[in-house]
């Protein structure tokens, strides 16, 4: 004799276990639920002081450091000619490379587009109530990627044509990217086109 096969929706088992589990709770007459008291307990942290040793190195890490946050950066960007405003920036200090990681010998972030667009769209969804920048698909904005070549010690600001009508964008870009505009080049290519994606490059 077969074995009889049931057929479930996930929302009619969800059904049955919230029954179940109603009728069992019904059955218990002196019923208290409790809270686990370990996680209650909160773990006390340990107030202490720096050794000299330790103190002197942190101030001097810290010395070290300052002014850092203007090392010129390579990365993506969107623009927003109407905002006459970059969004979506990711950048990273180009010395975080140690050699190139790009086709030509040229050193960029590994984020793509379309990646930081789907990550951020959903961020925007969820928590910022489908209101920000990241409307549609991401080809559809203007948007750039800035390489840095260790051969030219040379950054390069690559966009597409739609750099033409929005000159004042390159400003943005060197100044959100820290770069020295006597070692900046600006070169416009397809890929970068609005509308263009991997697949019609």
């Amino acid at each position: 004799m077969a074995n009889k096969v049931y057929k479930l929706s996930l929302e009619q088992l969800n059904d049955i276990v919230s029954d179940a589990v109603t009728n069992a709770i019904k059955k218990l007459d002196n019923l208290e639920i409790v809270e686990d008291e370990k996680q209650n307990e909160s773990t006390e942290v340990k107030v202490g002081e720096f050794s000299e040793e330790q103190y002197k190195e942190a101030i001097d890490t810290m010395a070290k450091n300052r002014g850092a946050g203007d090392e010129p950066k390579v990365g993506i960007f969107w623009y927003n000619p109407t905002l006459k405003q970059l969004f979506g920036v990711v950048s990273h200090k180009r010395t975080d490379y140690l050699r190139p990681n790009a086709g030509g010998g040229l050193i960029t972030c590994s984020e793509m587009h379309e990646d930081v667009w789907k990550k951020e769209f959903r961020k925007q969804k969820y928590h910022g109530g489908g209101i920000g920048p990241f409307k549609g698909e991401y080809q559809m904005k203007p948007r750039g990627r800035v390489f840095y070549s260790p051969a030219d010690d040379q950054y390069i600001i690559a966009v597409g044509s739609w750099i033409d009508e929005n000159q004042d964008a390159i400003d943005l870009i060197i100044e959100e990217y820290d770069l020295p505009r006597e070692k900046t080049v600006v070169q416009k290519a397809s890929h970068w086109d609005i509308g263009q994606t991997w697949a019609s490059t």
